[in-house]
């Protein structure tokens, strides 16, 4: 980095890739500050830079001891031990020391304490409540929500016949006889992740759970079907809460979305079906995304909002494994729910997994994506061609 980059990078300001700070604090303080860039997506502290953005400046022997400060203080005071890069930029003004902290790939980083941050804008924030740690273990690909036990739940929350059917289908031989050989068939749902210790995981439920509205209330569709253009209208042509499994709650969402498809009347009689506007691969392919792969330990609904002018499909949690929007119109998948992405083919109505996003754009290319970070929320938007 030279100076011209240097005083462009500044000129953005702070945010949650930028940090100012005239002089270096206190050593647990900066182990906090590289925590929370570590498990935020990384960034950089700028060293000898006023909060306003104007430039302090260091000398060249306080520029060298910084980094060496600064580098010695993640190996020693971060856990796990984390190595970051430091570079010294000249100016007319003074060295400004520029720390560079990048993605932890071994998320959640705690400082010395055993205090987790995260970024909070500019600043940091302690992380305290255990959801949002658990989301933090699953970034780091230490834990997944698909295979949480679900504390209310038990085997007669289990529907047997249906994963019956499903096994017998996938693997082409029947299950352990449940009354016959109890232990037999308990391993085989526990080897699948779908029983944990006599309690129901997320996924056992999701794939064939009953009274999902009592013990996974959130983990539902919430759709609306307004009037014009804007979310906060108090008029709607039709609203649903949409509860059950996967496999129901992707039946459902489609009716749905097919009642709003075929509202244009073709010419004929006053009888006729409606014609579609868009393909149902589109709201397929983008629907199954939405179930497959959204954050399960965010206890939040998926929104479906349809307006005049386009329609939103909106999944709890950020992108999952460093995955970026340009990755996803490209057909790159990274799943973080792989016990329900392998299962979904085999339970969910519709054409297919793998190249899906890719097939939806050449059909309809007015597709976008917003992977909002802050509110923890990705959301598919289809713009539709307005007369």
């Amino acid at each position: 980095m030279e100076e011209f980059e240097l005083r462009n990078q500044i000129l953005l300001g702070e945010d949650s890739t930028r940090q100012f700070k005239r002089e270096p604090s206190a050593d647990n303080k900066m182990a906090g500050e590289i925590v929370a860039f570590a498990n935020s997506g990384g960034g950089r502290i700028f060293i000898g830079v006023e909060k306003d953005g104007s430039i302090y400046g260091l000398s060249g022997g306080d520029a060298e001891k910084i980094g060496e400060d600064m580098a010695k203080v993640a190996w020693d005071n971060v856990r796990p031990p984390f190595s970051i890069f430091s570079k010294s930029v000249p100016t007319s003004d003074g060295i400004v020391v520029v720390i560079s902290i990048p993605d932890g790939s071994a998320k959640p980083y705690c400082d010395n304490k055993g205090v987790y941050w995260v970024k909070n804008g500019p600043d940091k924030r302690r992380v305290q409540s255990p959801e949002e740690l658990s989301r933090l273990f699953q970034l780091g690909e230490r834990l997944y929500a698909e295979s949480q036990a679900v504390a209310a739940s038990t085997l007669e929350d289990f529907d047997h016949e249906r994963f019956a059917r499903f096994y017998e289908s996938k693997y082409s031989e029947s299950t352990p006889d449940r009354r016959e050989d109890p232990v037999g068939y308990q391993q085989t749902l526990e080897n699948l992740e779908l029983l944990d210790s006599d309690r129901m995981t997320v996924a056992g439920l999701l794939l064939f759970g009953r009274r999902l509205p009592v013990l996974l209330p959130e983990m539902k569709i919430d759709a609306v079907w307004f009037k014009g253009i804007e979310r906060a209208s108090t008029e709607w042509h039709d609203q649903r809460s949409i509860t059950g499994t996967l496999a129901e709650q992707f039946d459902e969402g489609m009716g749905f979305l097919k009642r709003w498809n075929a509202r244009v009347q073709g010419e004929g009689s006053f009888n006729q079906p409606g014609r579609l506007e868009i393909s149902e691969t589109v709201f397929e392919e983008l629907l199954v995304n939405a179930l497959v792969h959204r954050d399960y330990f965010i206890k939040d609904s998926i929104k479906v909002f349809i307006f005049d002018d386009r329609i939103e499909i909106r999944s709890p949690g950020k992108l999952p494994n460093s995955l970026t929007v340009d990755q996803i119109r490209r057909g790159v998948r990274r799943s973080r729910n792989v016990l329900l992405a392998s299962f979904a083919p085999d339970l969910l109505n519709f054409r297919g997994i793998g190249s899906g996003i890719v097939r939806a754009l050449k059909i309809w290319p007015s597709i976008h994506w917003i992977n909002d970070t802050e509110s923890e929320e990705v959301m598919a938007t289809i713009e539709l061609n307005r007369k």
